[in-house]
């Protein structure tokens, strides 16, 4: 069992130098023994619905997912506020996994909850508003009926707005404001819904990796925010083996 996660690399079209990136590490999972992918939210900076407007703007992606599927690779996608209502194209046509809430998986020996992190703040009424909206059955319908071209308009609105609603918790005063804040969230859900091993979340752009032992278990509990990939250098990538986890530069 070899998986890997990534999550907010917000890539924003053809000349965005994260595009390539992303597909260097995709052709470096059809070369080693990758069993599962997991792309945590927000992997484009838009890519709503299942117009072929998007395939074909990333078909360099596209077709590269669609061979590590060839290969038995399980691609798990969980939407985030920039790339909503994928089940049309990533499922329906690659075959992946479509995820819109918080999934919990069994890989190896760990028991791994995986999220991409917009709900981690309950105190965001504005933005769980929203998010609400934008997941309703006629937002859904709009991207069904409406050309790719006119997606995209509506989408960089929908961007734009979720960018504004989040840009607080995402840049807060200090790194340790938004660590503490992951790490609230990982004890509350560990304690209120399921207990894991490991708790796999994006969306807030700081990479955070903590562990704890819960007092009331005496379990060991790992917490790993993913953080965003920059425009330029290294970006990180998570990755979770029979080793254990570990973080990769990509």
């Amino acid at each position: 069992m070899k998986s890997w996660f990534v999550s907010d690399i917000h890539i924003t079209g053809a000349d965005d130098p994260r595009l390539e990136k992303l597909e260097s590490f995709l052709r470096q999972r059809l070369k080693d023994d990758t069993t599962h992918l997991f792309f945590v939210g927000d992997i484009f900076d838009l890519w709503v619905g299942g117009d072929s407007f998007f395939a074909n703007r990333y078909k360099g992606i596209v077709d590269l997912v669609a061979e590590l599927k060839t290969r038995a690779v399980d691609v798990i996608y969980f939407e985030g506020n920039h790339d909503l209502h994928l089940q049309k194209f990533w499922s329906d046509a690659l075959g992946c996994r479509i995820a819109t809430a918080p999934q919990y998986f069994d890989l190896g020996t760990n028991r791994v909850r995986v999220e991409h992190g917009d709900q981690m703040n309950p105190d965001d009424t504005g933005y769980l508003f929203l998010r609400s909206f934008l997941r309703t059955e006629f937002i859904e319908n709009l991207t069904r009926i409406l050309p790719g071209r006119a997606i995209q308009v509506i989408g960089n609105l929908m961007s734009r707005s979720s960018r504004r609603y989040t840009s607080s918790s995402m840049k807060a005063p200090d790194d340790e404001a938004i660590r503490s804040m992951i790490r609230r969230h990982a004890a509350r859900v560990f304690n209120d819904d399921e207990p894991f091993d490991l708790i796999v979340s994006g969306h807030v752009h700081t990479v955070d990796d903590t562990t704890w032992v819960d007092p009331a278990s005496a379990r060991k509990v790992r917490s790993v925010n993913l953080g965003t990939w920059p425009l330029h250098g290294p970006a990180p990538a998570f990755c979770l083996d029979e080793k254990g986890g570990r973080f990769v530069q990509v």
